[in-house]
């Protein structure tokens, strides 16, 4: 009887495991599809046209990159697998890096860009969005180094508040940059170089990148914000 209740929990551990590789294989099909989709459009547009660039930038960096940090940390994840922690730490700080990096240059573009045709800056939603994922991804840059250096600032500040502060911070980043993307779907040069059926799928494959990425993230923060509120609990029952 034991055997067979054993073997129910494996089997249930197994289909559970599956699942999952699954979706982010699904996860990693969409990220695809977005990303060439887009450069396709951007070639139809013209790579000699600085809003092109932006476009690429942006989309490469919190669509390909940015999302791709975050899904290292996936249990579903077989690519990364045979990485240990401290490789997937230095992978991720590495692609959250290059990514910031492709988004901060492909906002600089579009705000050059504006500039030279006296439009305004940041008067709609994409934008908007835009620009405070931005300063978000800064903050949690910020506090990435403090993740990647908490032991060494123990004395000062306790590891967990720096981490949940990093996690929080970049979920939010992440989540606001994808939606930005999303409405940056409905612009002219995808108006114009695609058909309407491709950008419903561009724009729904998005929202399920969120939702297939975002898992493991939100996991995270649940798990640090209890252990602090347990840190708490401890002091208090020692006072």
């Amino acid at each position: 009887m034991e055997n067979l209740i054993v073997e129910t929990k494996l089997t249930r551990k197994s289909r559970l495991e599956t699942f999952k590789r699954a979706l982010t294989f699904l996860n990693h099909i969409l990220i695809s599809f977005t990303f060439l989709y887009t450069v396709w459009i951007c070639w139809k547009n013209g790579f000699e046209k600085i809003f092109t660039w932006h476009v690429i930038l942006c989309v490469f960096g919190f669509n390909v990159l940015i999302t791709e940090s975050i899904l290292l940390f996936d249990g579903g994840n077989t690519w990364t697998q045979a990485l240990t922690q401290p490789q997937r730490k230095t992978a991720h700080w590495i692609l959250q890096t290059v990514g910031s990096i492709c988004v901060i240059v492909g906002v600089a573009l579009e705000f050059y860009w504006r500039g030279v045709l006296n439009k305004s800056h940041f008067c709609k939603t994409h934008s908007i969005l835009e620009l405070i994922a931005v300063i978000l991804m800064i903050l949690s840059m910020s506090n990435g180094l403090g993740a990647l250096y908490a032991v060494e600032l123990r004395r000062k500040i306790k590891p967990v508040y720096i981490k949940v502060v990093h996690a929080i911070a970049g979920l939010v980043c992440f989540v606001l940059g994808m939606i930005s993307l999303w409405y940056g779907y409905k612009k002219r040069i995808f108006q114009e170089n695609s058909i309407p059926e491709l950008l419903v799928a561009l724009q729904i494959s998005t929202l399920l990148i969120i939702v297939l990425s975002v898992g493991g993230a939100v996991e995270t923060v649940i798990i640090r914000i209890h252990t602090i509120f347990q840190v708490f609990n401890c002091r208090r029952q020692t006072r």
